[in-house]
């Protein structure tokens, strides 16, 4: 099947399914129901994810439907609820509200001091048992983490890749096809689950670079005339070269989420992203973000606060 049929048939399937979500809210009202079309909408979503796994390209018509269902899916929860609105709020406070408790920086001195001495798979071991013990929110409300609270500084967001700057605001999201998301380890290669919304592999992208990235590995273009290159990102069609304000920070996204959910890197990736990792080290923003990460999901990203460990580990 074509892409672009692949898009309407997308389109087609999610607004019809919206609509008759919307619909039976309102044939239930009054009715004990409320599990129930939770559970519609869920199951919705989810297929919607399972399409989306054989369409990447179709990214941005995704996420609108998506959108559109958890728009319902809000319409359903009462203002009592203490399900969503405390994270949403939570993300659009000031920076007190990120800031990292006494508690959580003894807890992780604590569990670094463990690490001493460890190298390779003891390593690895270690960190993956303490970083995968982390809070998980649904997709729709990590997209707001990300661009309303995380990567948002007085209302604007920048694409990690291209640099440019956005306005967004702090109260309300943004349109897809403005403001994407960008999953640092694809979702059609192991980003799914509670993976697919670890906000340390997660940052704000224009539509356009989002969708040309798609599920390519990074790797170093080389061809004088690359079919995309905007703000210092590059893309050849094989491989995508991330501009260097960025690279060592998709570098350790990708050693964080090869830590955490046990996915390999391949070979020929792992030695590019090594060498960005030295190339772009730590700076004060980077710590920055994996502090309200932190405050966020409870766990950090290790190669930020020890870059070395990279070092100590033979293979991801």
């Amino acid at each position: 099947m074509k892409i672009n049929n692949i898009k309407k048939c997308v389109l087609m399937l999610g607004l019809s399914v919206a609509l008759s979500a919307g619909t039976s809210f309102a044939a239930q009202e009054g009715n004990n129901s409320e599990s129930a079309r939770q559970k519609l909408l869920d199951e919705a979503i989810s297929l919607l994810d399972k399409v989306e796994l054989n369409a990447p390209k179709s990214q941005v018509e995704i996420t609108r439907i998506r959108e559109r269902l958890n728009k319902l899916k809000d319409l359903s929860v009462e203002e009592d609820s203490d399900e969503f609105t405390p994270e949403l709020m939570f993300s659009r406070q000031g920076g007190n509200s990120t800031s990292v408790s006494r508690a959580n920086k003894t807890k992780r001195i604590a569990f670094y001091n463990s690490c001493k001495g460890l190298r390779g798979k003891d390593l690895l071991s270690q960190l993956r048992n303490e970083c995968s013990k982390h809070k998980s929110y649904d997709y729709s409300t990590a997209r707001e983490l990300v661009i309303l609270g995380v990567d948002n500084k007085a209302g604007d967001v920048e694409c990690v890749y291209t640099g440019n700057v956005m306005h967004v605001g702090k109260e309300k999201m943004p349109p897809a096809n403005e403001v994407n998301i960008e999953h640092t380890w694809p979702q059609s290669k192991g980003a799914k689950g509670i993976a697919k919304t670890d906000i340390h592999h997660l940052y704000a992208t224009t539509s356009k670079a989002n969708s040309v990235r798609g599920n390519l590995p990074f790797g170093v273009v080389t061809d004088k005339n690359p079919k995309y290159s905007v703000g210092g990102s590059k893309c050849d069609g094989s491989v995508f070269e991330v501009r260097k304000q960025h690279r060592g920070n998709v570098a350790r996204s990708m050693f964080y989420f090869s830590t955490v959910y046990n996915q390999p890197i391949d070979e020929k990736q792992e030695k590019v992203l090594r060498q960005w990792h030295k190339d772009d080290p730590v700076d004060a923003n980077e710590i920055a973000r994996n502090d309200k990460v932190e405050a966020l999901q409870n766990n950090r990203n290790p190669y930020i606060d020890h870059p070395e460990y990279v070092d100590m580990i033979d293979d991801f």
